[in-house]
C-alpha cells in the first residue's frame, strides 16, 4: 500500500521474502513467477499468501479455526508467522490482541494488519508471562508455539490465566503420527530397496500426539483434538485413490486442539495455594 512505512532490519530485507512466503503459505513449492514481480510486505504480498494458505490443501483453516465465529471477542494471537490467520479474525469484527517476545515479527504482524486498514493490539512479551489481567480474553489462537519450547505447560497455564471463564483456546501444533510417520513404519521394507526414509522439517521430539495435547491443556474441558494439512504429493501412490481429506484425519501434518476454561471451578477443601499447585501440576515429560 502506498505510504505505508518501510520495514527496517535484516530479518525483513527482499532476500528473506521467498521464505517468509513458503513458510506462510504452507506450501514447499517456490512463489510462483508472478509473485517476484510483486514488492515484498506489500498489500498484494499479504493477500497472494492467504489465497495460497487458505486454498488447495489449507481449506480446512477458515472453518475449523472459526474466523467468522467471534465477532465482538478479544482475541489473543501467540505463536509464529506473519499473522495471516488474525488478520482473518479482526477482518470479522474480532478485537485481536498479539503477543510475540520478537520485535521483527510484531513489526510484520502490523504491517499485515495496517496495509489492510486493519485494527489491532501489538505486544512485545513471553507467551510463557503474558502483561494481560486474568480472565481478560475471550478466545486464544495459539498457532505452532507449542513445539520446539522449554515451557508448553507454563504458555497453557497462562492462556488459562488470562481466559475468561467459558472462554475457548484453539492451538495449532505439528502432529507426531503424520504421513512421514505413516510412510516409515508402514514402508520400512523401502530402505532395504535403497530408499530413504521420509524426513520432516519438524523433529520427531517437537510434535505431539492428540493425547499429549489433551495433558498439555488438562484443565480445559469439552477438549477435541483435530488432525488436518496434507498435500496429495506427500501421499503415498498406493493410497492416492482415497480423497486427500479423508487421508489428512489420519496422516496429517497439524494437530488443532479446541477446549473451553470451566465457567466454575469445583471448591475443594484446603489451602488454596495447595489446590491451584495441584490444578497445574502438569505432565512435564508429556511421555506418549
Amino acid at each position: 500500500m502506498d505510504g505505508a512505512p518501510a520495514l527496517q532490519g535484516p530479518h525483513f530485507l527482499k532476500e528473506y521474502a521467498p521464505r517468509l512466503f513458503a513458510y506462510e503459505a504452507l506450501d514447499s513449492a517456490p512463489p510462483p513467477r508472478a509473485q517476484e514481480e510483486v514488492e515484498p510486505y506489500s498489500l498484494q504480498w499479504f493477500l497472494n499468501i492467504e489465497n495460497r494458505r487458505h486454498s488447495r490443501q489449507g481449506r480446512w483453516i477458515p472453518k475449523l479455526l472459526e474466523f467468522t465465529k467471534h465477532a465482538g471477542e478479544t482475541l489473543l494471537g501467540l505463536g509464529h508467522g506473519l499473522g495471516t490467520d488474525w488478520v482473518q479474525y479482526a477482518r470479522n469484527d474480532a478485537n485481536v490482541v498479539v503477543c510475540s517476545p520478537s520485535s521483527p515479527q510484531l513489526e510484520v504482524v502490523r504491517r499485515n494488519f495496517e496495509v489492510r486498514g486493519l485494527k489491532g493490539r501489538f505486544i512485545q512479551a513471553s507467551p510463557g508471562s503474558l502483561p494481560l489481567d486474568s480472565a481478560s480474553i475471550d478466545v486464544a489462537m495459539v498457532s505452532s508455539l507449542m513445539h520446539g519450547i522449554d515451557n508448553p505447560w507454563q504458555v497453557a497455564a497462562e492462556v488459562y490465566r488470562v481466559l475468561k471463564p467459558g472462554g475457548k483456546v484453539l492451538a495449532v501444533t505439528s502432529a507426531r503420527y503424520d504421513v512421514d510417520y505413516w510412510f516409515n513404519t508402514l514402508f520400512f521394507w523401502y530402505r532395504w530397496l535403497g530408499g530413504k526414509p521420509a524426513e520432516s522439517k519438524v523433529p520427531p521430539e517437537h510434535k505431539y500426539t492428540g493425547r499429549q495435547m489433551r495433558r498439555l491443556f488438562q484443565p480445559f474441558v469439552e477438549a477435541k483434538v483435530y488432525k488436518r494439512q496434507l498435500r496429495r504429493s506427500e501421499v503415498p501412490h498406493l493410497w492416492r485413490g482415497i480423497p486427500t481429506s479423508l487421508l489428512a484425519r489420519w496422516m496429517g501434518r497439524v494437530l488443532v486442539f479446541k477446549g473451553f476454561k470451566p465457567v466454575r471451578t469445583v471448591a475443594v477443601e484446603g489451602d488454596s495455594d495447595s489446590v491451584r499447585q495441584q490444578e497445574w501440576e502438569w505432565d512435564r515429560r508429556l511421555a506418549g
